[in-house]
């Protein structure tokens, strides 16, 4: 069947769907008496207030849908400026893990449900009925929202089609209501520092360290003996210890303990049946950790973010409902011109005894050529760099109420519009570096100089919505259906190229979606929901740009049978089921894979003087067949309340991946040229999630406690794996993303080694170069008698989380209240090579020394030092050492951790104060955000379980009043 004559049935059958329910309802009407024949229209807005878009979300006791929210009011409890650090422990099914803390690039990675994939897992976000990217929504205020939803059953999902396999968050923002002018005015204001730092030795033990790695670097050239020839003198190792010596800690000296947070809000609402209005003005400023004034020269890091929202609702000639949304954002990025990945990699690897922060002899920075970026210098003596982001999202919708056609229809159309434009300035110097009084560098003192502002990138996303919709409650049945026509047209510019100069390359993308929903319901006790969604996009090739996602979903409200209703244990239960398919059009091997694109073949050589050639050829083999991964989704579960006190949700899912785009490996290597993509890969995820909720009160003491826990695990089923010499290197079987590596049983020890420095018999030789003691024994698993890449095997857990989980409690007493949430996870590992290298690997290329070292293996009798019983780290080398820093169980930690995201305290005034103030309401509180943090990771290594390495994830204290007047 043609996808057009498909689609023309899809609406010819909803147009039969909308008739047959019209004439079904007249007739039962007829037969029903007439004090039952009450009308109830359902109201779209107290449902979430969310008609546009291709997410329909129905009354929740009338539907088989269940997805979780939360109100904007509970996320503005965590006071921190990327909105994605306040979700939390907050929605079941969503894992959060934090990242950075620099201001401006501090957004947290999210996951719905685990990972269904191994190519881009990514989700979808929608604000307010329309696609948005994660920067957009990152940074909106707290304020703004009403509400944040997470989409992740099958029914819901379906009707998204391509956007919908990853699950999907719907954001709704703050609208007017009806009633008298309201004016409500909030400010926070903090302090934020550091999470945890992980500091490496100081002068002393990094030098007593030192002679260790220096004397085993000499292992074999003194015959295979450990003969101690220290660098440093015990002269030098005394100036350490008394403080004579040079011992700079960079960390205390590059930053600073605290870095302001100001976040103030004013949220203008009322209106009446015609005419309603909200409107939000946001303010924001962070300042970030550096150790450097913000000034013409110089700047700390620091985000200054500017936020306006208006949403206006409007009805007139009781027809006609129409939305006019504006939302507005400035952000003003400012930071050192040295900053970011490499600022911090210098504070990690610069020992502390190189040299003083400014040369002795000069005056001047110090610097060598060695360790020629001295972290104090880059932040004062090199500029800065600024952003300048703009971005605006208008949204005009209007619906038509058909009630004179027939009761229940309705008519939607909407539009978006949503800019964002990036430009980019600095003022920039250079300075000399100097070492005992000499000039180390090429490097010359220069004068702050302006560099103008250039364009940097920018975005254009037009889309637009038509829904026909029908809504009707009569008597014990209600129907409720829409169709949904959406397109996106996305253009995003290709920026700069590495001269500096626009590019003027545009890049397109282009999807649409017709999507539908009919939800049936009879006595609220029997359910039905069917959803589909036909979706189109450009990213495959004509004619075959169309895919098909059905669903359907059942439920059952048992607490509404005979059997049940008056039962005083079980006030609610309602059972659901739900099966459905969606897709995913976001691949990360790239776009348009149907056609074929070249690249450089390097140089060839022709005729009797060489002369060198270069060449074409294919970058894969182009597949006009490529199209989006599929998911099979299946939910079941049920939601109930016990003793109207105790709320339970409880879900089990199965995610059910095929079509993942992947490079076919099946083919022989005679094919001759890159392997093309093909939808050939295979995913199972499953799992389950349960979330509690128990509500009472004694006297005036009232207090709620919760939790939830989600459960995710996942399984390559297929992946074109290029077979392995050995079964148990197989990645197909495995979880996505699973490290593999050796498994490591130890240590070296003296008598593994012969006289001549030759391993013993019967031990397997490593592959990876010549071993002495005190390097890391592997596992032979092929008992060929060689430690190879072919004795690779799974040797931990995925960095997400198998479970996470929360639990929070609220208490409140007369005009007091306090909050306390805590989150983690648990099932996850992470190593420490590539999580945290440079706090790992020391000494070699360089680099500094930490605590994770401080009981290397060593054995000098006669400078008293004999490790080799207690040894947790390998031998010391200022050398490469491939085998001791291959990827190993003996680098693979725990990553489990339990923090307490946010507590609270607070206290409202009473009515009779407020009366006197005239005021409406007058709140103030106390807060702390990420204030303890209990984690392996931490405890044995000083290193964050989520912020590894890099700008420290944040914790804040901090203090805020709300008043509405």
């Amino acid at each position: 069947m043609k996808k057009n004559t498909r689609r023309s049935i899809l609406v010819f059958l909803f147009a039969a769907v909308v008739l047959f329910c019209q004439v079904l309802l007249a007739q039962v009407k007829k037969n029903l008496p007439a004090h039952d024949s009450v009308m109830v229209e359902l109201n779209y807005e107290k449902a979430k207030g969310i008609e546009q878009g291709p997410y329909f979300e129905f009354n929740k006791n009338e539907s088989a849908i269940s997805n979780p929210s939360v109100s904007g009011t509970v996320l503005y409890k965590t006071p921190v400026p990327n909105i994605t650090n306040t979700l939390y422990g907050v929605l079941p099914g969503l894992a959060v893990r934090q990242g950075s803390g620099e201001p401006g690039y501090d957004g947290a990675s999210l996951s719905i449900r685990g990972k269904g994939t191994y190519d881009n897992a990514g989700l979808v976000i929608y604000v307010d009925g329309f696609q948005t990217t994660s920067s957009y929504f990152q940074y909106l205020s707290a304020s703004e929202i009403e509400s944040i939803t997470v989409l992740k059953d099958p029914v819901s999902l379906s009707t998204f089609g391509m956007k919908g396999a990853n699950g999907v968050l719907w954001i709704v923002t703050k609208r007017g209501a009806i009633c008298k002018p309201t004016v409500q005015i909030q400010v926070v204001d903090g302090v934020q520092q550091a999470l945890n730092i992980d500091k490496p030795y100081g002068s002393y033990d990094y030098a007593r360290l030192y002679n260790q790695a220096i004397s085993n670097d000499n292992y074999a050239l003194n015959g295979n003996q450990y003969i101690y020839i220290p660098k440093y003198s015990a002269a030098q190792l005394q100036s350490y210890q008394n403080g004579t010596g040079t011992n700079v800690d960079w960390y205390n000296q590059a930053l600073r303990k605290n870095g302001p947070f100001t976040n103030a809000n004013v949220v203008f609402t009322g209106g009446d049946h015609s005419a309603k209005y909200g409107v939000v003005l946001d303010y924001m400023r962070q300042q970030g950790l550096y150790n450097v004034a913000t000034g013409s020269n110089t700047s700390n890091a620091q985000l200054e973010r500017f936020n306006i929202r208006t949403n206006l609702d409007f009805n007139f000639l009781k027809i006609f409902e129409a939305k006019v949304d504006l939302g507005g954002r400035i952000e003003d990025r400012r930071f050192p011109n040295y900053n970011g990945p490499q600022l911090w990699q210098d504070l990690s690897v610069y020992p502390s005894n190189i040299y003083p922060i400014k040369d002795a002899a000069t005056g001047n920075w110090s610097g060598t050529t060695i360790y020629p970026n001295n972290p104090v210098a880059s932040l004062n003596a090199l500029g800065w760099a600024s952003t300048h982001d703009r971005t605006l999202q208008a949204n005009f919708n209007l619906k038509e109420k058909l009630d004179f056609i027939a009761p229940g229809l309705y008519l939607n159309e909407a539009a978006s519009f949503n800019t964002w434009s990036r430009t980019a300035a600095s003022n920039t110097a250079t300075y000399a570096r100097y070492y005992n009084g000499a000039q180390t560098t090429t490097d010359k003192t220069t004068n702050i100089v302006n560099n103008g502002t250039t364009a940097v990138d920018q975005y254009d996303w037009k889309q637009a919505n038509i829904t026909a919709g029908y809504d009707k409650h009569f008597g014990a049945h209600a129907v409720t259906a829409a169709l949904n026509y959406y397109a996106s047209n996305y253009i995003t510019d290709a920026g700069l190229n590495t001269a500096g100069q626009n590019t003027g390359t545009n890049i397109y993308y282009h999807f649409e979606n017709i999507s539908g929903k009919v939800n049936y319901s009879y006595k609220s006790t029997y359910l039905l929901d069917l959803g589909f969604a036909e979706s189109g996009s450009d990213n495959y090739a004509p004619g075959s740009r169309w895919g098909f996602y059905p669903s359907l979903g059942a439920g059952w409200v048992i607490s509404n049978e005979d059997f049940l209703k008056n039962n005083k244990s079980i006030s609610f239960l309602k059972a659901r089921i739900g099966v459905g398919k969606s897709g995913n059009d976001q691949s990360n091997n790239g776009r348009y894979l149907y056609q074929q694109y070249y690249t450089g073949s390097g140089s060839f050589y022709t005729g009797n003087s060489l002369s060198g050639n270069s060449g074409i050829v294919q970058s894969y083999a182009a597949n006009p067949n490529i199209f989006a991964e599929q998911s099979m989704k299946y939910n079941a579960g049920f939601d109930a309340v016990f003793l109207k006190k105790l709320t339970v949700n409880a879900d089990v899912f199965l995610d059910k991946r095929s079509g993942i785009i992947t490079q076919n490996n099946s083919l022989m290597a005679v094919y001759g040229s890159s392997q093309p993509y093909s939808n050939i890969g295979k995913v199972t995820n499953r799992g389950f999630e349960v979330n509690a909720n128990y509500t009472d009160k004694v006297g005036q003491f009232k207090y709620n406690i919760g939790g939830s826990m989600t459960y995710a695990k996942n399984r390559i089923d297929y992946m074109s794996e290029i077979p392995p010499v050995n079964a148990f290197s197989k990645l197909t079987g495995q979880p996505t993303d699973i490290p593999i590596g050796l498994v490591a049983t130890g240590l070296y020890n003296i008598t593994d080694f012969n006289a001549d420095g030759s391993l013993k018999a019967g031990l397997p030789t490593p592959a990876f170069g010549a071993v002495q003691p005190g390097d890391i024994k592997y596992k032979d698993l092929d008992g060929n008698g060689t430690v190879d890449q072919n004795d690779v095997t799974r040797i931990g857990n995925p960095t997400l989380a198998f479970i996470n989980y929360s639990f929070n409690a609220n208490l409140a007493y007369k005009g007091f209240d306090l909050t306390v949430l805590f989150q983690g996870s648990t099932g996850s590992d992470i190593n420490l090579l590539t999580a945290a290298y440079y706090q790992t690997v020391a000494f070699v290329n360089n680099t500094n020394v930490y605590p994770i070292a401080g009981k290397a293996w060593a054995y000098y009798p006669s400078a008293g030092i004999d490790t080799r019983a207690t040894a947790t780290y390998p031998r010391l080398t200022t050398q490469a050492n491939n085998n001791n820093y291959q990827n190993s169980t003996f680098w693979m930690k725990k990553d489990d951790f339990l923090r307490v995201r946010n507590i609270e305290f607070g206290y409202n005034f009473s009515a009779s104060a407020l009366k006197k103030m005239h005021l409406e309401k007058l709140r103030i509180y106390l807060s702390a955000v990420n204030p303890f943090t209990w984690a392996y990771l931490k405890t044995h290594y000083n290193i964050d379980p989520e912020t590894t390495s890099g700008y420290a994830g944040l914790k804040s204290y901090n203090s805020g009043i709300t008043l509405t007047f």
